[in-house]
């Protein structure tokens, strides 16, 4: 006797492995799996009275999707943060600070995240914030996360003054007398650790809950998280507690590999729900805080970024972590940062194969052409985030316009064989797959036309940008094929979107949204009325009359 299927989808599009699948149009879900695959005529033998039928209306159906690169607890946290993305001026910093310090008196460190000085008049510095926080202190993060503006106030608790050098791998911008401006670069930025506040565990929980649910909205069932021990804590309580879920591939800071060592832990630990990805470091900053590694100089300048692991420290590391089998993840977004972590996997040899999961490169904004091939060769893969591209283009065509063509290199990567999965880097973006996908296949911010997309020759097809969301992560977890596929036996995650994305136009992509997302054949965000004719009739016709 054949089991009734708990859920069945049919009138979709399916699609999975990096296709339309043209002979179904319809899957049934029984136990979490997806039990079969075809025909909805086919597929009759599975409906039983407590099956749930879902129409999706000749919608496409993907597999679930994965972020492979997000902090899901700083993400969290960043909604009960100041937010400061758009401010146009250190004076529009400023003021936000004393509105936010007039509603919410205290003593409390004000904490704020998302400025970017690129464009100001002038640049951030202590004394705008001195004038509206009185004796509180005030850390700013930069939109990249890799600086900090703080006032004289968090100078003074730090500790941090004129004779105060710069920390390996980080620096104070001082002015002409040498005093500290207030920002502070890369490591440099640990120095105000003592003076965030502590995060509450039953607080971080309730946040991460309600983050955990908009992923899903976002047609989200897993994610490779980067963060410390006390959030992969929080995200273990998650994995396991009831709520909203994902699938979590969770790597450890720097700091946490001695005692993985000690106790004998490697990547691939864990299961399908909570899994051990690896460890992360950090070979240079970012673009945005121009600290990212270069070959050559930022255009017009004699700056090259930082190296915050020097190449011969990052080879030891890199050894070291593959010898007690966890899989170096490097955060390396200049060319000499990517060379550099490519000279370190190379360097480890033939044991780098023996790793539980693929090693991997975070960013690689920017890649010399003549390292593109090495990415296949050492089998190391590439974790990018598509919407860095459209946020970053000004800036990359003003920092590195003279070598524009290894920028962002995505379709390169892929014809050269390497694996690519893409991500958001959320807080600092944000984590919509929509987005991501339009900003892979089109390459422009939706205000330009087409004729001004950023290294056209780098984007990708759909197909491929679909994958680098499912089955590639899934490659990089150890999950597959039981995730990150539609196919008989394989784990029911999928999403049901509300439009068929292959007859949709690119430009129209980022306006797509699931109409339902599954996990282990469990229904967890729906918004079923996006499927209706009257709905999806309204977004045709607004997008005929652009």
């Amino acid at each position: 006797m054949v089991n009734k299927a708990s859920l069945l989808v049919e009138n979709a599009r399916l699609w999975s492995e990096g296709a339309p699948i043209a002979s179904a149009d319809a899957l049934a879900i029984a136990d979490g799996r997806i039990a079969a695959v075809g025909r909805a005529a086919d597929l009759a033998s599975w409906v039983g009275p407590g099956t749930r039928r879902i129409d999706a209306r000749g919608s496409t159906a993907t597999p679930g999707l994965v972020d492979a690169h997000i902090h899901l607890i700083a993400w969290a946290r960043a909604a009960a943060e100041l937010p400061l993305e758009g401010a146009r001026s250190a004076g529009a910093v400023a003021a936000a600070v004393g509105d936010f310090v007039r509603r919410h008196p205290g003593a409390d460190a004000v904490v704020g995240r998302g400025w970017a000085a690129d464009g100001w008049a002038e640049p951030p510095e202590r004394s705008r914030l001195d004038a509206v926080s009185g004796t509180r202190p005030v850390l700013l993060h930069s939109r990249d996360f890799h600086s900090l503006w703080v006032n004289s106030e968090a100078l003074r608790r730090a500790g941090v003054g004129r004779s105060t050098p710069d920390p390996p791998g980080g620096r104070l911008e001082r002015d002409a007398a040498g005093e500290p401006t207030g920002v502070v670069r890369e490591h440099a930025t640990r120095l105000f650790s003592s003076l965030l506040p502590r995060h509450q565990v039953e607080r971080d929980l309730a946040l991460a809950r309600d983050a955990m649910r908009r992923l899903n909205a976002y047609g989200v069932t897993g994610i490779h998280d980067f963060e410390g021990a006390a959030e992969q804590r929080t995200l273990r309580a998650l994995a396991r507690g009831p709520g909203p879920r994902l699938r979590i591939l969770s790597f450890l800071a720097r700091p946490g590999f001695e005692p993985a060592r000690e106790l004998g832990l490697e990547s691939g630990w864990g299961d399908d729900c909570f899994r051990l990805g690896g460890l992360k470091l950090f070979a240079d900053g970012t673009l945005g805080s121009r600290t990212a590694a270069l070959l050559a100089p930022y255009d017009g300048t004699t700056e090259r970024g930082l190296d915050l692991i020097p190449p011969e420290e990052l080879r030891a590391l890199v050894a070291e972590a593959v010898e007690a089998g966890l899989t170096p993840a490097i955060h390396a977004i200049g060319d000499r940062a990517v060379r550099s972590a490519l000279d370190a996997f190379a360097a480890a040899g033939r044991a780098l194969r023996s790793l539980a999961l693929p090693p991997r490169i975070e960013h690689a904004q920017l890649v010399d052409p003549r390292d593109l091939g090495r990415f296949a060769r050492l089998g190391v893969a590439a974790s990018m985030q598509p919407t860095h591209c459209i946020s970053d283009m000004d800036l990359a065509r003003a920092h590195w316009g003279t070598r524009l063509s290894g920028a962002y290199p995505w379709n390169s990567l892929v014809r050269g064989g390497a694996l690519l999965a893409f991500g958001s880097d959320a807080p600092v973006e944000d984590p919509s797959v929509a987005d991501g996908l339009h900003a892979a296949v089109t390459r422009q911010r939706r205000d330009l036309d087409p004729s001004q997309a950023f290294v056209p020759a780098e984007r990708l097809t759909l197909d491929e940008a679909l994958r680098s969301y499912t089955e590639t992560p899934a490659r990089l977890s150890g999950t597959w094929p039981r995730l990150g596929r539609l196919a008989a036996s394989s784990r029911a995650d999928l999403v049901v979107w509300n439009e068929d994305l292959h007859r949709l136009s690119i430009a129209e992509l980022h306006r797509v949204t699931p109409a339902y997302t599954v996990i282990d054949g469990e229904v967890v965000h729906e918004s079923p009325e996006l499927l209706e004719p009257a709905a999806r009739g309204d977004r045709r016709a607004r997008a005929e009359s652009r």
